[in-house]
């Protein structure tokens, strides 16, 4: 009989632990709901049609940040062209996001220690070359398509800015162009050389705040997308403070947040498969 009643009283408990949690999880939905339906209530007008940026190319279907992923994404209709410039050892401008080539190529090595010829003897992936700025502009000129490359790693590469904004001249590309980084020093050199350039400052995680001055006094932000889902409300202070804001995605690429980024008023977002955006947003 004693045992009997120990396991009715277990049975309780856990019953009664069932009852506590199923209560927990809804009132975590409600505050959620409370949370993000008080940002939907007041976030203002959203942009007429996000754009669709097409992160290294469309990098989902081709070997990223090559003239395959380009075209990719130029024929899944992408409204911008995102890459990666660093410089090669002999000062010529390649389209790659790693400092070292081990990563997307069959070679090894850093980007910075091997010459143009050396870099584009290797396959950066069904047979594709890394290429150069130069050549990733002709075919965004061919295609009358906007770019918008990332100054990257510029502490590694003396002279990187003055070159970037070369090759834009020189492609007749400054204002169908933006430019970006991570670096506020480098943000701000692109100003000075370049005033008309059209600028974005990139923030990756724990950025939440990006109200006030941008470096170089860049137009536009483009923070981390999950940050802005778990803090939506840099979305409203950004336009209202005459901005645009992009977001670029670590991990959570997926139809579900790009619809909820969206929604919660984003201009654009970087993916790596551009048709994604179209489709969830005609899909709304």
């Amino acid at each position: 009989m004693y045992s009997a009643k120990r396991r009715r009283h277990s049975g309780n408990g856990f019953l009664h632990g069932l009852g506590c949690l199923s209560q927990i999880v809804v009132l975590c939905l409600i505050l959620l709901l409370v949370y993000y339906g008080s940002y939907l209530f007041q976030r203002g007008p959203i942009p007429v049609r996000p754009l669709a940026i097409a992160h290294r190319g469309d990098s989902a279907h081709a070997p990223e940040n090559t003239l395959a992923a380009f075209r990719s994404a130029i024929a899944a209709g992408a409204d911008k062209l995102e890459m990666d410039v660093q410089m090669s050892d002999d000062g010529r401008l390649v389209v790659i996001h790693d400092t070292t080539v081990d990563r997307t190529t069959n070679g090894s090595g850093r980007v910075a220690d091997l010459t143009l010829a050396q870099l584009q003897a290797l396959d950066a992936g069904n047979g594709e070359q890394i290429p150069t700025f130069e050549a990733v502009l002709d075919l965004a000129r061919a295609a009358d398509i906007d770019v918008m490359p990332e100054a990257k790693s510029p502490q590694l590469y003396p002279g990187l800015e003055m070159k970037m904004v070369d090759a834009l001249s020189a492609a007749g590309y400054t204002d169908k162009a933006l430019v970006q980084s991570f670096d506020a020093a480098s943000l701000a050199r692109l100003r000075e050389l370049s005033p008309q350039l059209s600028l974005c400052a990139l923030y990756g995680v724990a950025h939440f705040d990006l109200s006030g001055p941008q470096p170089g006094d860049a137009q536009s932000v483009c923070p981390m997308a999950e940050m802005v889902l778990l803090y939506p409300w840099m979305i409203r202070k950004t336009h209202d403070e005459g901005r645009k804001i992009y977001v670029w995605f670590g991990a959570l690429e997926r139809p579900w947040a790009v619809r909820l980024l969206l929604e919660f008023g984003v201009d654009g977002v970087i993916v790596n498969d551009p048709a994604l955006v179209s489709a969830v947003w005609w899909s709304r």
